[in-house]
């Protein structure tokens, strides 16, 4: 079956569920942080390919997963609640174990013929959508929703679909990694989830003005500018899979002519990809040289703001590389990292060596990765408040990509009974103008990288076609 024909592969639904906290659970209501307020209602979905297990049935599995989701939406309470929108008109969270939408699904295709490289396609239809339940109330959405997927070749996809405004990469491995334990009957090894919002407060009297430059990466509008009829321009998700001996040969380039940064250290491979990706994103536009071009980075904030336990992430960690070899080492649950970003004009971006496109990205990182900038962050979200924030790399029309890495997230660790998975990766709607990038682990082992990308299709067709492209989709590489 050739695989183009497979996006018209169909799944059906079985059988639906609401799980809950199997014992009561605190009831109340969470407001966000002020940095949670940056991050606009967006929905990443995380899946997660399983080969058929011999000596288990799928019905086995799913009722195995959906016990464990049960048992740790105890001590992941919010999980099970409703975001809605307070008379401030800020988001916020009711914890009342409402209970986790589950699906349970079957597809008529097999994982080796499903083309996991276009995932607006294929994982589209793998991982559920956020949505008001029957009987619920039209403005009460579920922060996350779940779909196992049974295969007809007997594995299994599981599909799960968070609200970005509670978890960010770290918080999200945390929860998948008590979720796993708990499905494989194991005693949770992570930190005790923290929800304390009261933990990131602004300064009395605020300090807006620390750092200057946070007006211009946020943004302030009237909560009545974000119902825009308009709809965003079209956007598809692809997936890409970077090979080792790639790898190590974008980051030669990026340390090539200046050896040493000024911070003493050499460009790291995340650096390098970044710089790449922003070079051939705006090749691929057709920018005019005076045209500006613009590159996000997401920066943890973890180890600038003090959150208990103590993060021993280092310096200049972007959003999802605060993970230690034995886990993630910060236990507090919600979205915690800011975008800074800078521009240049097209011609500095398109006519310079990649070392020093890397120098920016470098500077980028070094600039924002303190404790001031995301105290500054706080105070600025503080003083324009109410208000819809948002990003502006994210919020403004033009020439941007934004490149987030979670390569150190351990993905292929995630076993809930069936083995560990055989590929995963994310499916991110984004839902603005700019593209976005995931950088992940690849199931081939350490070295090699899975980059998720979503942007216009044509941005995405002139990018395979750029001569120094270096990525191939992973339906060309042996995963499965």
């Amino acid at each position: 079956m050739e695989k183009e024909t497979l996006k018209d592969f169909r799944v059906e639904i079985v059988r639906t569920f609401v799980m809950q906290s199997p014992v009561p659970t605190k009831d109340c209501t969470l407001k966000g942080s002020n940095i949670d307020l940056t991050v606009p209602a967006i929905s990443p979905g995380h899946f997660f390919v399983y080969k058929a297990v011999q000596d288990k049935t799928y019905r086995e599995i799913a009722s195995s997963i959906k016990k464990a989701l049960c048992e740790v939406l105890v001590l992941f309470y919010p999980v099970a609640g409703r975001f809605i929108i307070g008379h401030n008109g800020e988001p916020e969270i009711e914890c009342n174990n409402q209970g986790v939408p589950f699906v349970e699904a079957e597809a008529d295709a097999a994982i080796k013929d499903l083309d996991f490289s276009q995932p607006s396609f294929t994982a589209a239809k793998l991982t559920p959508t956020r949505h008001p339940l029957q009987g619920e109330s039209p403005y009460c959405i579920p922060v996350l929703a779940v779909q196992v997927t049974k295969m007809n070749c007997g594995g299994i996809v599981v599909g799960c679909c968070f609200d970005h405004r509670i978890v960010d990469g770290i918080s999200s491995y945390n929860f998948f990694k008590a979720w796993t334990e708990a499905a494989q009957g194991l005693s949770s090894s992570i930190i005790t989830p923290c929800f304390d919002r009261s933990l990131i407060t602004p300064h009395h009297p605020l300090n807006t003005r620390a750092v200057p430059v946070i007006d211009g990466h946020y943004m302030a509008l009237p909560f009545s500018a974000l119902d825009r009829t308009d709809p965003p321009p079209p956007q598809i998700g692809r997936i890409y899979h970077l090979d080792a001996p790639a790898l190590l040969q974008l980051q030669a380039l990026a340390n090539q002519t200046q050896g040493k940064t000024p911070l003493g250290k050499s460009i790291t491979k995340m650096e390098a990809v970044s710089s790449y990706i922003w070079k051939v994103f705006a090749r691929a536009q057709a920018l005019t040289s005076s045209e500006p071009t613009r590159i996000g980075i997401p920066i943890d904030g973890r180890a600038y703001l003090n959150l208990p336990p103590v993060a021993l992430c280092a310096a200049g960690a972007t959003e999802l590389e605060s993970v230690t070899e034995n886990g993630v080492n910060n236990g507090f649950i919600q979205e915690i990292s800011a975008i800074p970003f800078k521009e240049s004009y097209a011609e500095h971006i398109l006519k310079q060596p990649l070392s020093k496109i890397a120098e920016i990205v470098r500077n980028v990182i070094s600039a924002s990765a303190n404790s001031e900038y995301f105290r500054s962050v706080v105070d600025w979200v503080e003083e324009k408040r109410p208000a819809a924030m948002l990003v502006r790399v994210y919020g403004e029309e033009g020439s941007a990509v934004v490149v987030s890495s979670g390569m150190r997230i351990p993905l292929y660790e995630f076993d809930f009974g069936c083995g560990k998975p055989t590929f995963s990766s994310v499916y991110f709607p984004w839902g603005g103008t700019a593209g976005y990038v995931m950088l992940q682990a690849s199931p081939l082992g350490e070295g090699n990288m899975v980059v998720y990308m979503h942007m216009a299709e044509k941005d995405l067709d002139a990018i395979e076609t750029d001569p120094e492209f270096l990525f191939v989709r992973v339906n060309r590489m042996n995963c499965w």
